[in-house]
């Protein structure tokens, strides 16, 4: 949930269990991080502010990308935010081996989206298998980071052979924030990325190709369980929804926690899964 580096081997409690001792009962405070992270890296830490608000990304409630950005060319994680700032530091985002992980992973998701959408065009049944291995490659928020850039500094920073293979993959692998099987079944902690709000296997709703990865998984079991999310206007009023999908008690969790952040118009909304609520404004 933070390097992106492994699948991960540790559970980190999100809110240390010293601070925070029932929340060893709250699913989404149970996040898998490889033991690096989670022993050497952020360990106990869990930085506030005067208000007592955590100054960390939460991977299961927000969307990274508004507190972090990525440098492709370097591999490295700018702030965007002072929470993204303390992100950063608490997790060792820049260390050396992750940001040559991510240097090299760039250069390889160049190639692989070249040649996924050259398979692709063709209809090619490898095509589906080459995203998947894509998608499940450590580094995956190098793939997401390219997803955002803009067409105009898209071809600068990709190239011009890359950009109609990236156009192609925003399409049909689009970067809207979904949930996915693998979370349902297995909650918060399946992945280890800090950009986990998206997963690689995404539930097929029976009525189109949205939520499934290229449309790859007709045949997803069908998942009967009630999801909440959350909306509510953030202390600068500025609407927002959650990243994620909750059970009941943790979505109360959640609330109550927004709430005492001086988060406004907090609510509670059911969804269906693979779906998520919309910003009210």
């Amino acid at each position: 949930m933070y390097c992106d580096d492994s699948r991960g081997t540790d559970i980190d409690h999100f809110e240390p269990l010293e601070r925070a001792p029932l929340r060893a009962f709250v699913w989404v405070n149970h996040l898998l991080a490889c033991s690096f992270c989670n022993s050497n890296q952020k360990n106990r830490k869990y930085p506030v502010d005067a208000e007592g608000a955590c100054l960390l990304v939460d991977p299961t409630a927000e969307d990274p990308a508004d507190h972090l950005t990525l440098r492709l060319s370097v591999g490295t994680y700018d702030p965007l935010s002072p929470k993204g700032e303390e992100t950063i530091q608490v997790f060792g985002l820049n260390r050396s081996e992750l940001v040559k992980g991510r240097v090299d992973a760039f250069v390889r998701a160049c190639s692989i989206l070249r040649d996924w959408h050259g398979l692709h065009l063709n209809a090619a049944p490898e095509a589906d298998r080459v995203a998947q291995a894509l998608l499940d490659s450590p580094f995956i928020d190098v793939v997401h980071a390219m997803t955002r850039l803009k067409p105009g500094v898209a071809v600068i920073v990709v190239g011009e052979a890359t950009v109609p293979a990236l156009d192609a993959w925003r399409t049909v692998h689009s970067l809207s924030l979904r949930v996915g099987q693998q979370r349902i079944r297995g909650g918060a902690a399946d992945a280890n990325c800090i950009e986990g709000v998206v997963d690689n296997t995404l539930v097929g709703d029976g009525r189109s190709g949205q939520g499934r990865a290229g449309g790859r998984n007709n045949d997803a079991p069908v998942i009967t369980m009630r999801n909440y999310g959350l909306t509510w206007t953030d202390p600068t009023g500025t609407p927002r929804a959650s990243a994620v999908a909750y059970d009941e008690p943790s979505a109360q969790y959640r609330k109550a926690a927004l709430e005492r952040e001086g988060c406004t118009s907090v609510e509670i909304v059911a969804v269906r899964p693979g779906e998520l609520p919309e910003p009210r404004g």
